[in-house]
């Protein structure tokens, strides 16, 4: 428990198990549509031809065309006010503060940085499918202090139901949320949320389990790679397209945000698993930065893990590197037919 030390924290306990907003579900602002799948394969280059050809996707489980699973945080992204944003810490609008979030802007702690990602895909978008979002706050950590500055660790987990109020995909999501005020002062310093280790580009993922090696894939990191992925997720935070922005938060350059990091992670996945392939979790845990001019190497190893009806579940851990260190480091599960499936 906090001691007395931490008021706010104190504050903060009482949101726990909490709506993470007073404003009620986020309802997507479009239905599933056609040119934000266009925009996010162009983007990311997925060229999985289930996202856009009716003819290759009725050959598949789904029948028709399906919207790139990593997506589903996108779709109820709230529609952003630009004036300000920089000033809101990246939030699309202003911050109640009778939430957790808004008394933490509140009080000063307006930088923002992802950490963790766990999506859970109960069944993939059609065009035409309406989402709304529900997300409730798991847990805030004590104060801490790393090299980016002082704040707290903020969990919360998001439902997404469709427009019959069915759940098709659920996601945990961790942020740091801190001030740059050196003067402010922190009782627990933490790891730094930048570099674990030491880059390694070429070498595969030595704690990953036995198993067969992906395809290594290079990507070639530059601003407009960062920020299309931005724009094709609906991410108008200023890190990924403001420089000075990004280095007043402690980053040395603009970087890719979560969304288009695990897009790419679940592209590199399928295009190995092929189109057959259907993902149904991604998790993901963020260190050193994704900048222009440090090309990220992302390398995997599969390993069966269970037969499930026609399919072959297979976990996947995935590892994307830069000249920083880790820049992600996590798993995929995978679900092929067991006709193609990619295991002996």
């Amino acid at each position: 428990m906090p001691g007395p030390a931490d008021p706010l924290r104190s504050r903060l306990e009482a949101w726990i198990g909490q709506p993470l907003s007073d404003s009620g579900p986020s309802i997507a602002p479009d239905p599933v549509n056609v040119p934000m799948i266009r925009h996010w394969v162009d983007a990311l280059d997925d060229r999985n031809p289930i996202y856009l050809d009716a003819s290759a996707a009725a050959g598949t489980r789904w029948g028709v065309t399906v919207a790139p699973p990593a997506m589903l945080q996108t779709w109820t992204m709230a529609r952003p006010r630009i004036e300000g944003i920089a000033e809101r810490g990246g939030a699309a609008m202003e911050l109640s503060t009778d939430s957790a979030l808004g008394i933490l802007a509140a009080e000063g702690y307006t930088a923002t940085v992802a950490t963790n990602s766990e999506l859970e895909f109960v069944r993939y978008l059609h065009v035409g499918d309406r989402l709304s979002s529900s997300a409730s706050l798991e847990a805030i950590s004590d104060r801490k202090v790393t090299s980016l500055g002082v704040g707290y660790f903020v969990t919360w987990v998001t439902d997404y139901t469709d427009d019959r109020g069915e759940v098709v995909g659920r996601q945990r999501f961790r942020v740091f949320r801190f001030t740059t005020d050196v003067s402010d002062p922190a009782p627990e310093r933490t790891r730094p949320a930048g570099p674990r280790r030491p880059a390694s580009p070429s070498k595969p993922d030595d704690d990953a389990p036995t198993g067969e090696q992906l395809p290594a894939f290079v990507l070639d990191v530059t601003a407009t790679v960062i920020v299309a992925g931005a724009i094709a997720s609906r991410d108008f935070m200023p890190a990924h397209h403001d420089r000075d922005y990004a280095q007043g938060q402690g980053a040395p350059d603009i970087f890719m945000n979560i969304l288009t990091t695990t897009g790419y992670i679940a592209r590199y996945v399928t295009d190995w698993a092929g189109s057959a392939a259907q993902v149904r979790r991604i998790a993901i845990r963020l260190g050193a930065p994704a900048v222009p001019g440090s090309p990220l190497h992302f390398t995997g190893r599969a390993a069966r893990k269970e037969v499930d009806g026609a399919d072959e579940r297979i976990e996947v851990a995935v590892r994307a590197v830069n000249g920083l260190g880790d820049h992600a480091v996590g798993s995929v599960d995978v679900m092929l037919p067991l006709s193609d499936a990619r295991l002996g």
